[in-house]
């Protein structure tokens, strides 16, 4: 029986701890081709933090449709998003991790994105605010170095989730976009098209007191449910 349902109107989020994903489970979990693809990273300790991730993502998709989780079929958007194939194609889900968390997000009201950092990493984006933030929302960050990385991190990892659902990753150009409604109030500016039907959460769980996350979802969704995975 599977250990959770997926409401109506809800989204499933998943917390991971990539460590605790055995090596048989991996073996047993993933494709030829994904072994493959592990063996492109140049460090054997990233190769097989991938490796626990997309294992943990095909484990939580099987229990979900109830299939192997190495029978499951991923195809790939424009951009490279992995996605169901027809009949399965109305699950939609989105995997982030970082270097000791991943979270996996699973929606049946529509395409979902979700992106995790640790929260020390705002202080790097210092001074690369071009790189990513709309020129309103340069205008906004406060001078204090402190309270601007805490800004900027929420840009970063709010904007990547709301890319992720939209499935054009970094193709579409960050500073491009401005999410100051997203961030006051969850939803998208009604004035830009392009997010229509997309609202946002900053993810509060005990499990991600070191990070900051974010979830961009249907509007239709009206809750979160979070479940810490064990494999």
């Amino acid at each position: 029986m599977p250990r959770f349902t997926l409401a109506p109107g809800s989204v499933d989020l998943f917390i991971v701890d990539p460590a605790t994903v055995g090596d048989s489970r991996i073996s047993a979990s993933l494709t030829p081709a994904e072994q493959e693809q592990a063996k492109r990273f140049r460090f054997e300790k990233d190769a097989r933090h991938w490796r626990a991730c997309r294992t943990a993502l095909r484990e939580i998709l099987g229990e979900a449709l109830s299939i192997d989780p190495a029978a499951i079929t991923l195809e790939f958007g424009e951009f490279g998003k992995p996605l169901l194939p027809p009949p399965r194609a109305d699950l939609h889900f989105n995997l982030s991790h970082c270097h000791n968390l991943a979270l996996i997000a699973l929606c049946r009201e529509g395409p979902v994105g979700v992106d995790i950092e640790p929260a020390n990493r705002g202080k790097s984006l210092l001074g690369c605010e071009d790189a990513f933030c709309h020129p309103d929302e340069i205008k906004g960050l406060p001078e204090q170095l402190v309270m601007r990385s805490i800004l900027l991190l929420r840009y970063w990892t709010a904007k990547e989730s709301i890319l992720k659902a939209l499935g054009t990753g970094l193709s579409l150009a960050p500073q491009s976009v401005s999410i100051n409604s997203f961030i006051q109030t969850g939803f998208s500016d009604p004035n830009d098209p392009r997010f229509a039907g997309i609202r946002v959460h900053c993810l509060d769980h005990r499990s991600l007191d070191d990070h900051v996350a974010w979830l961009a979802v249907p509007e239709t969704t009206s809750r979160v449910q979070f479940h810490e995975w064990i494999p």
